[in-house]
């Protein structure tokens, strides 16, 4: 059985780092749309890239309001849903599976 809990604690960690990963990729991101002189770096529109990710299928729900752009904000919560909701239920299942 502990292989069992050794395999979902696993992937809760894993999933937990993914999603640590992506909250903050889309923080940067948010920041440096900020500024007009990040548009010229390869690595903002990398950044982009992978906000995006997590975002474009919030922005086809929910527009942009004006020129206020809400989805990064969902976005978060919405990670910070599946890491306190999805990730830590796969880890206490792992630890007690153990």
């Amino acid at each position: 059985m502990f292989v069992i809990g050794n395999f979902f604690y696993a992937i809760g960690i894993v999933l937990r780092i993914i999603i640590n990963f992506e909250t903050a990729v889309i923080i940067i991101a948010a920041i440096l749309s900020w500024i007009p002189q990040a548009y010229s770096f390869r690595l903002y529109h990398i950044l982009r890239e992978l906000a995006d990710i997590v975002e474009r299928p919030i922005r086809k729900v929910i527009p942009p309001i004006g020129y206020i752009d809400i989805t990064p904000l969902i976005a978060i919560l919405l990670l910070v849903f599946l890491d306190r909701f999805l990730a830590q239920s796969l880890i206490d299942l792992g630890w007690r599976l153990r």
